[in-house]
């Protein structure tokens, strides 16, 4: 308790602008040990709220990411609540228990927090202020005004159900399991006011699902050495290792989350990165025959973005050595398109199992292979910061066309997450595929606004379009975007829907025009540039 009670010293303001994610510093990192020992630096600012929770380590999990928004000190007490220093109290066990109730006053206190910081040193035109405000009580001027205890009473009366529709997408929940281990885990989660989950979640496929798969089973090859094996649930991740992971679930444009398994060592691997000033190094390696026309879309595809600077090399056949070698060395990011199993990587000589390499040194990762799920977490525990791996046999046809969209998300800037939930809108097999290490990691930077996807549909001559933005290093929770469309004045919180827009067939081709971008038409993922607007 007081360990997590000192995050909030990593805070540069406790004014509404806090919501900014430029003023979320991060919180000090924690190492198990012996005993408390907090350096006189990490200093909780002077808040005047207190979180009380039972003694265990599920209660104080779960309210680890509001107490570092809040910079709250974490006590013992045997009702959950929140207190304030004016004598302010809110229960926080309430009738469908502590984890949903601090999701929800999280999500509150942060989006009230975005709609009052207009009254502040940024008045720019909010969209979702300008929903929200008829619904308050209260004056935002009034309210920028006030110290944060007395903001955040203020807060806590308003009904939450008025404002969940105006609330952008939280997207990440982090499983717990109550271990000690995942102390250590805890400032990166938080950093990320990622929402904590104490219930294990598994995605089970529909018999819909399964039969699909099956469908794509008829007249193509597997990317698996071995044959297809039967399986209940090929959806069901199982993990077996002893280090220390932690298990997320991102909301995404699909019917089922997307899945992460996600070691230490990728968040400290992450901690500092930002962009070199040398070209970005993407090493292509395609150790089948049969799998080149994979290997003819991703070459034409990195690196066709004249303002970035790639550097883009292509291996055939690599056998174990020239693979570890490929490994070990500094790369940006490594795409690899042949065979995986529990063996490792199949070469030309034989297997290369990861585990055997000691570091690597690549930092991201997209592994195109049947089950290649253990190869990439090895990849990630040795030394990489993340990336998409299947959690079971793929089709070749499928593969393809998931490694040619991914592809092209990863080169416009999408975190992993974020081109893995795209691409598999356009195709039901990406439902295989999951990522390892830090979700958010990201190749290449988006040109102008954060990642996002167009959603269109055509009703005669108009055309009905909203956009769907994703957060990502640079566009954290709390980012602004505006549309790049004639009359659009309004900025837009970062993540999830932005606008409802009709537009005539002349505004949706000068806005498809401008930049190249996923479009979901029909639930069929194109790219912006690619449409022939005469023919929708």
């Amino acid at each position: 308790m007081q360990a997590v009670s000192t995050f909030g010293s990593a805070l540069k303001s406790t004014t509404p602008e806090r919501s900014y994610p430029t003023l979320r510093g991060h919180p000090p990192v924690v190492e198990l040990g012996a005993e408390l020992s907090i350096p006189d630096k990490f200093e909780r600012p002077d808040t005047g709220i207190q979180i009380e929770v039972p003694p265990d380590l599920g209660s104080i999990f779960v309210v680890t990411p509001l107490a570092y928004y809040l910079g709250a000190e974490v006590v013992q007490g045997s009702d959950p609540r929140l207190s304030t220093e004016n004598g302010f109290t809110y229960h926080l066990d309430r009738n469908d228990g502590l984890e949903s109730s601090v999701e929800r006053i999280l999500k509150l206190i942060f989006f009230l927090d975005c709609v009052v910081r207009t009254e502040g040193t940024t008045p720019l035109p909010l969209y979702e202020q300008q929903l929200a405000e008829p619904k308050l009580e209260f004056d935002l001027q009034e309210i920028y005004e006030m110290d944060i205890a007395d903001q955040v009473e203020e807060y806590l009366h308003v009904d939450y159900r008025d404002m969940e529709p105006h609330i952008p997408k939280w997207r990440s929940k982090t499983e717990i399991h109550e271990n000690p281990s995942e102390v250590e885990f805890l400032p990166f989660l938080a950093d990320s006011l990622s929402l904590m989950s104490r219930q294990k979640e598994t995605a089970q496929a529909t018999e819909t699902q399964i039969q699909a798969v099956e469908e794509f089973t008829r007249g193509d090859f597997t990317r698996s050495t071995d044959p297809i094996r039967g399986t209940s649930d090929p959806y069901t991740l199982e993990i077996q290792s002893d280090t220390p992971t932690i298990k997320q679930h991102w909301d995404c444009l699909g019917t089922t989350s997307i899945t992460s398994i996600t070691p230490l060592s990728a968040y400290y691997t992450s901690v500092g990165q930002t962009p070199r000033d040398d070209p970005i190094e993407i090493v292509v390696v395609c150790n089948d025959s049969e799998m080149r026309e994979e290997l003819k879309a991703v070459d034409s595809i990195y690196g066709n973005r004249a303002e970035l600077p790639f550097d883009v090399s292509i291996h055939y056949n690599t056998n174990t050595e020239e693979l570890r070698s490929i490994l070990s060395r500094e790369v940006d990011f490594f795409h690899f398109i042949g065979h995986i199993d529990e063996k490792g990587f199949q070469c030309p000589d034989g297997k290369l199992d990861v585990s055997m390499i000691g570091e690597i040194n690549i930092k991201a990762f997209f592994l195109n292979a049947c089950q290649s799920h253990d190869q990439g977490l090895q990849l990630v525990r040795a030394g990489s910061m993340g990336g998409i791996v299947t959690i079971s046999e793929i089709i070749n046809s499928s593969a393809v066309e998931i490694g040619d969209t991914i592809a092209r998300l990863l080169n416009r800037g999408f975190p992993l997450h974020a081109a893995l939930d795209v691409a598999r809108k356009d195709n039901l097999v990406g439902e295989q595929y999951c990522v390892v290490g830090n979700s958010k990691t990201t190749i290449a930077q988006s040109e102008t606004a954060p990642p996002f996807v167009c959603m269109l549909e055509t009703e005669g001559e108009s055309f009905n379009m909203h956009i769907e933005t994703y957060t990502k290093k640079e566009f954290r929770k709390g980012s602004l975007f505006i549309p790049y469309l004639d009359g659009e004045d309004d900025y837009f919180l970062v993540s999830g829907r932005s606008g409802d827009y009709s537009l005539t067939r002349e505004q949706i081709a000068d806005f498809l025009d401008m930049e190249m971008f996923p479009v979901v038409i029909d639930g069929k993922v194109v790219w912006s540039k690619e449409i022939d607007v005469e023919r929708l």
